[in-house]
């Protein structure tokens, strides 16, 4: 393994970045298929994602080793309600990392740079959802210090 290293995202990356966000959702769909995605969902996420990465307000890293990308993360600026003290915080959208390149520091270093967005954004507060049947994925999330603020329900009618 060479040195890896975490950058902002271009778009000649969407082709493997698509290719880590279907992994991703694939294992998020066998975990609970409230997470299927739709047939054209990678089309509609490529044009989304494109979008994200010409917005000041959204950050896409990308983690390579040798010029492979092995992770991406997507950060985004959001706005609180006006009635909340707390205007803007960081929002954590994605974290990934092929399979094979897990539990190498790769997902805590890419956490680290949109941190460091964030911090240089002025936003004191970074949140995120977490899917409920991914213990792997909430442990990551505490490790890296986050605790539990809201859940999110779901009732079918």
């Amino acid at each position: 393994m060479a040195e890896i290293r975490v950058r902002r995202a271009e778009l000649g990356d969407l082709e493997a970045i698509l290719d880590l966000w279907q992994e991703m959702m694939d294992y998020h769909a066998r975990l609970d298929l409230r997470f299927r995605p739709t047939q054209n969902a990678r089309s509609h996420f490529r044009t989304t994602l494109k979008e994200w990465m010409a917005d000041d307000t959204q950050r896409v890293f990308v983690a390579t080793d040798d010029g492979r990308i092995v992770g991406y993360t997507i950060g985004r600026i959001v706005e609180n309600p006006p009635i909340m003290e707390l205007r803007y915080l960081g929002h954590v959208s994605d974290i990934c990392v092929a399979l094979e390149w897990r539990r190498r520091g790769i997902g805590r270093m890419l956490f680290a740079a949109l941190c460091r967005w964030f911090h240089q954004q002025g936003l004191p507060v970074v949140q995120l959802s977490v899917a409920a049947q991914n213990p792997v994925s909430q442990a990551f999330w505490r490790e890296m210090g986050f605790q539990d603020y809201m859940h999110k329900l779901w009732f079918e009618i």
